[in-house]
Parts: structure tokens; C-alpha cells; sequence
């Protein structure tokens, strides 16, 4: 019975995987349909406190974004860009970074990638290159945000193993920081210069480049756009304030209670105070974003840890302690499982509550949590796709990168380098803050 019940949770992580966004929680939910009445396994535990966290700081973001909150950080990074061109392959994902950390999801980055790749080609830099370390910056930030879905089911099963918040932040935010310096040193030694590109030429005579940079439009309510931004980056400073001191301050409140009250308390606030209509924020296209990873996270994290679930005794015996004697092994998992799901938040919620039944220490999986990552080992997530069509050099149509054969294309090596190098970053951290 075991083979069927593996072969089922291959199958639809396969079927996920091409349905993809909204289709990857519904191929969940057939999932644990065939699971419960056709093989009679125990429905396991919904990730409820992922699902609530998510929903709570999308709401958040939301509300920004109607006020024209998410251009104004735009706007900010695209000056830093376009006032230091010659720095792009290291300002770009620095860029993309910053904004992800702590905006707590990558959708906020899309808008900076038309810049990047204007920067880029202006000053004759292969677009591709700074445009690639953007993207991978971009992943690699969910696992370093402290309010992202990933980082809170992570931290969720760890702070029920007595880890300190700040000791958390103190691994994952320079494991991170580390992880894009890597892959930006990376994507920028990727491609030959772009003036001599064949493709770019080619394009460059049939008129297909557009030349000059478009400046961008000034936010009619930039004053309401500015409050708002101020009003969520305090949200995010009063929740990690409040959980890094949670013992001086004395208080017993979880991280899930903290980040869902306080981001309900700051979308109200930007809705009293900038003037934004409550039918508008479920209309936001950030809001709609948030609400289908909800059913991602929903479908397949529900599914898998109901099946893996029914089998942690024999887990624990046989896999548990090569785990923990190789806990590399874990970061393995952890990318490939990323990778499967398309979802840093789903395989959070899936695998860092196993990983703690398993009797894996805290210091490991918060070590290897950089991992969590692995969405640019394709060139069809969201963000690659879009990097790879706001380019109209062809500095991606090279056969050689275009991803015709699935994982040749730029993104995959500078991330795989990228994590390589700060997961002993991470493992050194982690056994210094946490220990075992």
C-alpha cells in the first residue's frame, strides 16, 4: 500500500505542476480525495497558521497597493538604479532583495525588472545578467523576510522548540544576504557582451529594440502613497520588535497572533487614513495573488502531510537519523520539494513539521531554510517569465540559454551557486545562535 500512497503524492505534485497557480491546490484536493475515501488515510492537520498569516499580510499589502503604495518602492529603487547604471549587476538584485524582505512576497519586484532591463541595455550591460541575479535575489529573499509564508511556517514549528525570534533573523538575513551576492558575482560573468550578440544585432537592424528609457509617472497621490508605505514597514518593525524582545517586554503572545493582529490593525489604518475604498482592495491584483497560493498551500501542503503523515513512525526509524547525521540531506529536500511545488510557503508548511517530528535540532532546519529557494531551477515561475519577456535585446533567446531543454537557461546556476555557498554560511550561523 505504501508504493500506491507514493506513487498518488508523485502523481499529483506532477499534475500540479503542470496545472501550476490555482490548479496546484485543486490537484491537492483530488488528491486528498483518492488519499481518504478510496485508500482510507487519516486526513492530517490543514496548515492552518501558514493560511492565516498569509491571508492577514496580504490584506496589508493590498490596502497598499490601492493607495499606490507598491509603485512608490518602485520608484524608490528605480532611482537607486538609474542614478548608478554602472553598478546594475549588483544593485538590481540588491534591489529585488530589499523589497522582497520586506514586502514578504516577490510580486512587489515585477515593476523593477522593466527598469533593470532598461538600465541594463543603456549602458550596453547583457540585460540578461542583472535581470537573472534580480530574479533569483528575489526567491532567495522569501526565506530571509521575516513575514513572509515560507519564514512564518517555518518559524512557527521552531519557536515551539525554544528558538528566539532574533536568533531566527540572525541566520536567515545573512544566509540570505550572502546567497545573492554569490549569484549576482554569478549571472554577471553569464553571456558574451550584448553589442556583439548576434541575436541583438539581428533584433537591433529589424527595429525590434526599443531605444531610450521611459521615465516613470509621477503617483497622482504620492503623499497617501508614502503613509501607507510608512504605515506597513512600521507593522513590520513593531511585530519583529515584539518578537525579538519577547522576553524583556514579558508578553506570551505567538508569532501567528502578533503578525495577524498587527497587519489587521495596520490595513485598517491605511484604509482610515489614505483614503482607500474596502470594495478596491479585493479587486487588487495582490490580493487575488495571496488568495490563490492560499489554495496552493491549501490543496498540496494538506495532501502530502497527510500522507507522509501516516508514515512518520517508519520515517523517524529509518530516515531520522541520516538526517540528522547528514544534514545536508536536508537542504536537498527541502530545494527539490521547493522546486516540485512551485511554492516557498507550501513546502514550508509541508516539510518543516516533519522535519521537527523526525527529531531534526532547530539549528538545522533553520540552517538549510535557505534552500526554500528553489524556484528559478525553471524558467516558467512568474518572475523569471516576466524578466525573460521584458527583454526585447534576445539576450535570453540564445539556444544555449532559451530553457528548450528545461533547465539550460540563466537562472540555474547562479542560484544553485548562490545557495551552495551560503548554506555553510547558514549551518555556521545557526550553530552559533541556536546551537543544538
Amino acid at each position: 500500500m505504501v508504493y500506491l500512497h507514493v506513487v498518488l503524492l508523485i502523481g499529483i505534485i506532477i499534475l500540479a505542476a503542470r496545472l501550476g497557480g490555482i490548479g496546484v491546490g485543486l490537484a491537492g484536493g483530488l488528491g486528498m480525495a483518492i488519499a481518504v475515501f478510496l485508500f482510507g488515510i487519516k486526513p492530517g492537520e490543514m496548515p492552518i497558521d501558514v493560511i492565516l498569516i498569509i491571508l492577514s499580510v496580504i490584506l496589508a499589502l493590498s490596502a497598499m497597493q490601492n493607495t499606490g503604495g507598491l509603485r512608490f518602492m518602485v520608484q524608490v529603487a528605480e532611482k537607486l538604479l538609474r542614478n548608478h547604471p554602472r553598478y546594475i549587476n549588483f544593485l538590481a538584485p540588491l534591489t529585488t532583495f530589499v523589497l522582497t524582505v520586506l514586502s514578504g512576497t516577490a510580486y512587489t519586484t515585477l515593476s523593477v525588472l522593466k527598469v533593470i532591463q532598461e538600465v541594463a541595455k543603456s549602458i550596453g550591460v547583457r540585460p540578461s545578467q542583472p535581470l537573472t541575479a534580480a530574479v533569483v535575489s528575489c526567491q532567495i529573499a522569501i526565506t530571509a523576510s521575516p513575514i513572509s509564508a515560507a519564514t512564518a511556517a517555518m518559524y512557527v514549528v521552531v519557536e515551539k522548540m525554544g528558538v528566539p525570534y532574533g536568533d531566527v533573523l540572525l541566520v536567515i538575513v545573512p544566509t540570505g544576504f550572502v546567497a545573492i551576492c554569490v549569484a549576482a558575482l554569478v549571472a554577471s560573468r553569464q553571456g558574451g557582451e550584448l553589442l556583439n550578440d548576434p541575436i541583438f544585432i539581428d533584433r537591433k537592424e529589424k527595429g525590434l529594440i526599443e531605444v531610450g528609457i521611459q521615465d516613470s509617472k509621477e503617483l497622482p497621490n504620492s503623499h497617501l502613497a508614502k503613509r501607507a508605505v510608512y504605515l506597513f514597514l512600521a507593522s513590520v518593525v513593531f511585530i519583529v520588535t515584539m518578537l525579538i524582545f519577547k522576553p524583556i517586554i514579558g508578553h506570551k503572545i505567538g508569532s501567528r497572533d502578533i503578525i495577524i493582529i498587527t497587519m489587521f490593525v495596520t490595513t485598517l489604518l491605511i484604509v482610515v487614513t489614505c483614503n482607500v475604498s474596502l470594495r478596491s482592495i479585493k479587486k487588487a491584483s495582490l490580493f487575488s495573488d495571496g488568495t490563490e497560493s492560499l489554495v496552493v498551500i491549501l490543496g498540496i501542503a494538506w495532501l502530502s502531510g497527510s500522507i507522509i503523515g501516516a508514515y512518520i513512525p517508519e520515517i523517524k526509524e529509518q530516515a531520522g537519523e541520516i538526517l540528522r547525521q547528514y544534514p545536508a540531506l536536508l537542504a536537498l529536500v527541502f530545494f527539490i520539494t521547493s522546486a516540485a511545488l512551485f511554492s516557498h510557503g507550501a513546502a514550508a508548511a509541508l516539510l518543516i513539521p516533519i522535519a521537527a517530528s523526525l527529531g531534526i535540532e532547530a539549528s538545522t532546519i533553520v540552517g538549510a531554510f535557505v534552500a526554500m529557494s528553489a524556484m528559478y531551477i525553471t524558467n516558467i515561475y512568474p518572475t523569471a517569465a516576466y524578466a525573460i519577456a521584458a527583454d526585447d535585446t534576445g539576450s535570453y533567446m540564445s539556444k544555449r540559454w532559451n530553457g528548450s531543454y528545461l533547465v539550460n537557461h540563466p537562472f540555474i546556476l547562479p542560484g544553485l551557486c548562490g545557495v551552495g555557498a551560503a548554506l555553510p554560511v547558514g549551518f555556521f550561523l545557526a550553530n552559533t545562535f541556536i546551537g543544538s
